[in-house]
C-alpha cells in the first residue's frame, strides 16, 4: 500500500545518469550495490516466451565476468546502469512489454532498467509540469511537512518506486508474497503471482514467469480487449492496463479452478461410495492440499482488493495520468472523483468472491469427504473388535471343555474309568458348558451395544 511521509535520506533508489554527466549516486541502506556496463540493449521483440528465454540466454552467456565488467567500467563511457544480483543470470529477466494501443513486445531488463523507468516516470512528471502551480506544490509540500495541513488540506507524499519494491517482485520471492497492490509515485505495483507487473501512465511491465504460454495469451488477448472496447476510449491507461490485469488473474484463477475441480470431484466420489485404500487417502490429502493453497491464492487477492477499496487516498493514488498532468491535485485528492476507479475494482472483485466461494465450496466437500472416510474407518475398527470379542468368547469356552478333558485325562488312579456311562456324561456335559458359556457372554455384550 501507499506509504507516506517519507524523505530523501529514506529512499533506497539510485539516479542513474550518463557517464558524461553527473557520477551516479546510490543511497542504498539495504544491499550492496556496484556500478557496471549495460553492454547490450533489451529484447524488442520476439515470437513467444520460450524463443525470447533462448536468446536472452545466448546474449547472457557471451557476457564477460563481473569482475571484468567492473574493471572497464571505469576505463570507457558508456551508459551505466545498477547491478543488484550479479548471480542471478547478471540479475537480468525478462519483461512482456505493453504499450498504450495494446501491442506486446519481449525485453531483457534488469532490476536497475526498471528502477530507472519508474525514476523518470516520476521525474518527467515535474519537468512536464514545470509551471508556477507545481512549484507552489513543492513549496507547500515542504511548508506541511514543517507546519502541518494547508488551506488547501492535507498533503499527499506519495514516495517513489524503491529497489526493494521492484525485488519484491522478483520470481524467488513472489511465491512466499502475500499478494499486493502497491501504489507509488506514476506506479502501480501488483504482485499476485503469476502475475506480477509494474502499471505505468503509458506503458506495462510483465515479469514473465516460467511456463507462462497459457497465462500469456489471456493476458495479451485480455489487453487487446481492453484497449479496442468503445466504452473505454475516454479511460486512462493506467485503468486499461489495471483491468487487463484484474481480468486475466480472474480468468486465470476460474480456468484453474475448472481444471482442477472434475478432478477432484471424481476422486472425492470414488472415495465416498468405493471401497477405501491406502493411494485413495494419499490421494486426499493431495488434493487437500492443492485446494488450500488456491483458496490462500485467490483470497490474497481478495484482500489486496479490498484494502484498495477501503482507503480512499489509495484509489485516487490510481489517477497516475490526472496526477500527472496536474500534480498540484496532491493538495487535496478530495477534489475528484474516484468512482470509476471504485467501480472498476469492484467489477473484478465479484468475480474474485465467486471463485473463492467455488474454492471454498470445494474444499467443505473435500472436509465432508473427509469426515466420511474417517466414519467409514471407524465403523471398520469397530467391526473388528467385534469380531475379536466374539473370538474371545468361543476361545473362552473351549478352555472351559479342554480343563474338564484336561482333568480326566491326568495319569492318577480313579475308578471312574471303569465305570460304564462316564465317558459320554462327561463328554456331553464338556460340549453343553461350552456352548451355554458361549452364548451367555454373546447376550451379555449384545445387550450392552457392542454387537450391532
Amino acid at each position: 500500500m501507499t506509504h507516506r511521509n517519507g524523505t530523501a535520506a529514506d529512499n533506497d533508489s539510485a539516479d542513474i545518469v550518463d557517464a558524461t554527466g553527473a557520477s551516479p549516486r546510490f543511497v542504498y541502506h539495504d544491499m550492496d550495490v556496484v556500478v557496471v556496463q549495460d553492454h547490450e540493449q533489451g529484447l524488442t521483440e520476439g515470437d513467444g516466451v520460450r524463443d525470447a528465454r533462448r536468446s536472452a540466454h545466448q546474449r547472457m552467456s557471451t557476457h564477460s565476468s563481473f569482475n571484468e565488467n567492473f574493471e572497464t567500467a571505469s576505463a570507457k563511457e558508456k551508459r551505466f546502469a545498477c547491478q543488484f544480483d550479479p548471480s542471478l543470470k547478471n540479475g537480468r529477466s525478462l519483461v512482456l512489454r505493453f504499450d498504450m494501443d495494446g501491442n506486446s513486445s519481449f525485453e531483457e531488463v534488469s532490476r536497475g532498467d526498471v528502477l530507472r523507468m519508474t525514476q523518470e516516470a516520476a521525474t518527467l512528471a515535474l519537468d512536464h509540469n514545470n509551471t508556477g502551480d507545481a512549484k507552489r506544490l513543492v513549496q507547500s509540500v515542504k511548508q506541511t511537512k514543517l507546519l502541518g495541513p494547508t488551506a488547501y488540506g492535507t498533503i499527499c507524499d506519495v514516495q517513489r518506486v524503491h529497489a526493494r519494491d521492484i525485488r519484491k517482485l522478483d520470481t524467488a520471492f513472489s511465491v512466499s508474497n502475500e499478494p499486493s497492490i502497491e501504489l507509488r509515485n506514476q506506479a502501480i505495483l501488483i504482485n499476485a503471482d503469476p502475475v506480477r507487473a509494474i502499471i505505468m501512465r503509458n506503458t506495462c511491465l510483465v515479469f514473465v514467469p516460467d511456463g507462462a504460454d497459457s497465462l500469456l495469451s489471456i493476458l495479451r488477448e485480455s489487453f487487446r480487449e481492453a484497449t479496442t472496447q468503445t466504452d473505454q476510449g475516454e479511460a486512462p491507461y493506467e485503468f486499461k492496463a489495471l483491468e487487463a490485469l484484474l481480468s486475466t488473474l480472474c480468468r486465470y484463477f476460474e480456468t484453474d479452478y475448472e481444471k482442477r475441480a472434475p478432478v477432484v470431484s471424481t476422486a472425492l466420489d470414488r472415495l465416498a461410495h468405493g471401497k477405501i485404500a491406502a493411494s485413495e487417502l494419499e490421494t486426499l490429502r493431495v488434493f487437500k492440499n492443492t485446494m488450500n493453497e488456491f483458496e490462500s491464492q485467490v483470497d490474497g487477492v481478495r484482500r489486496a482488493l479490498m484494502e484498495i477499496l477501503d482507503n480512499e487516498e489509495d484509489l485516487r493514488l490510481l489517477y497516475l495520468t490526472k496526477l500527472y498532468e496536474d500534480p498540484t491535485l496532491l493538495n487535496d485528492l478530495w477534489s475528484f472523483d474516484s468512482e470509476e476507479a471504485e467501480v472498476l475494482i469492484e467489477n473484478y472483485l465479484q468475480d474474485i468472491f465467486s471463485t473463492r466461494t467455488k474454492a471454498t465450496l470445494m474444499q467443505h466437500r473435500i472436509q465432508n469427504t473427509e469426515s466420511l472416510v474417517m466414519l467409514k474407518l471407524d465403523s471398520m475398527r469397530n467391526y473388528l473388535l467385534g469380531v475379536d470379542i466374539l473370538f474371545s468368547i468361543v476361545a473362552i469356552s473351549v478352555s472351559v471343555g479342554t480343563f474338564i478333558a484336561g482333568v480326566f485325562g491326568m495319569n492318577l488312579k480313579s475308578d471312574l474309568n471303569e465305570r460304564d456311562g462316564w465317558f459320554w456324561g462327561v463328554t456331553w456335559f464338556s460340549v453343553g458348558i461350552m456352548f451355554v458359556i458361549g452364548f451367555a457372554s454373546y447376550l451379555f455384550f449384545r445387550r450392552k451395544g457392542v454387537f450391532i
